[in-house]
């Protein structure tokens, strides 16, 4: 059993150093510079300057730090290079017409597979734990500069983010693909559904401004008992085999999860999850609903989740409160950030 806890504060303790450099002097031409900072333009000796581009062999620039180690993603997470080639081989599409909003993702023939997208990093003892979208991949880290792979779960579903605690991990659940069987077929269309219409456009916006705002979300997928968005819970007391022990459903998903150790409660750790998917239909999570608070009061809208584990069963895990953490204290406004 692993005995060593990690949570979203603890992977904090291994430093992940991202430099983002931005300049924006269009934008502060108009403005008074002497009391905003603006970044320099990186000088043309700047070696980040023209670095080629690649899948696995693209140029590199480091300052303060080295790489140890480049993995590429395991079978089930990594590119499919000859869907990409092929779908680089098409001619470009023509440009849409004036006052019609651009095609939204391909419009048939071939797609490309970019791979399963990493997400979050949860870390353990001397095994380190990456999400994805398509599910998590374990690596022993015993040896920075010959780091292994230990196994994958392949288990669709995004967000993809992960917690570990004790022998317990945690990832979060909040794509229409996500299968209660981790099963990567998806939710087929049934024979003879007809698919919900989309938004109708606004009658008193003009042509041109409603093509403006951008191609609309496309429309929700049927209701299926099969699908899980939430929190999937697995045991991985043997990291090798780790095994699914529970599924919490709930209303929008999970974006992503903290977890939090109460002092006084040693049988429970609890899990607090943001998400933010569009709201379930009811036909598909009992009690769900995205209407506004006026209207609801039990709306899914403007709170967080908290779901209670029991350690020596977390197969018994459950929503056990849905705080309303941006209510307005003077107005009781639930969209109190609004």
């Amino acid at each position: 059993m692993i005995a060593i806890k990690t949570s979203r504060f603890s992977r904090c303790a291994l430093t992940i150093a991202v430099a983002l450099f931005a300049c924006f002097p269009a934008l502060c031409s108009a403005q008074d510079n002497s009391s905003v900072f603006t970044n320099p333009r990186a000088g043309a000796d700047d070696p980040r300057v023209g670095l080629k581009a690649g899948l696995y062999d693209a140029g590199e620039a480091s300052l303060g730090m080295q790489r140890l180690a480049s993995l590429p993603k395991p079978a089930g997470f990594a590119p499919d290079l000859a869907s990409i080639a092929a779908f680089d081989a098409l001619p470009a599409p023509p440009p849409p017409a004036p006052g019609t909003p651009p095609a939204r993702g391909p419009q048939g023939g071939p797609r490309a597979n970019y791979g399963g997208t990493n997400s979050d990093l949860a870390f353990h003892g001397t095994t380190l734990f990456v999400g994805n979208y398509n599910g998590i991949n374990f690596y022993d880290i015993s040896s920075p500069a010959k780091i292994k792979l230990i196994t994958s779960i392949v288990c669709p579903g995004g967000q993809g983010d992960v917690s570990v605690y004790g022998h317990l991990l945690f990832m979060s659940v909040e794509a229409a693909n996500g299968r209660l069987d981790c099963g990567t077929q998806g939710f087929p269309t049934p024979a003879g559904a007809t698919p919900p219409p989309p938004p109708p456009m606004d009658p008193t916006a003009p042509a041109a401004a409603d093509a403006a705002a951008g191609p609309r979300r496309p429309p929700p997928p049927p209701p299926s008992p099969d699908r899980i968005k939430g929190i999937r819970i697995f045991d991985i007391t043997d990291l090798s085999q780790p095994k699914q022990v529970a599924d919490v459903q709930t209303c929008r998903g999970s974006h992503t999860h903290t977890l939090v150790v109460d002092p006084k409660d040693k049988d429970n750790i609890y899990v607090y999850i943001s998400g933010s998917a569009g709201v379930r239909p009811a036909e598909e999570l009992a009690g769900c609903s995205g209407a506004d608070p006026d209207k609801d009061p039990d709306t899914a809208l403007f709170t967080i989740v908290v779901i209670k584990v029991p350690l020596a069963h977390p197969e018994q895990a459950k929503v056990v409160a849905s705080p309303r953490i941006f209510t307005d204290p003077e107005t009781g406004n639930m969209n109190g950030l609004w």
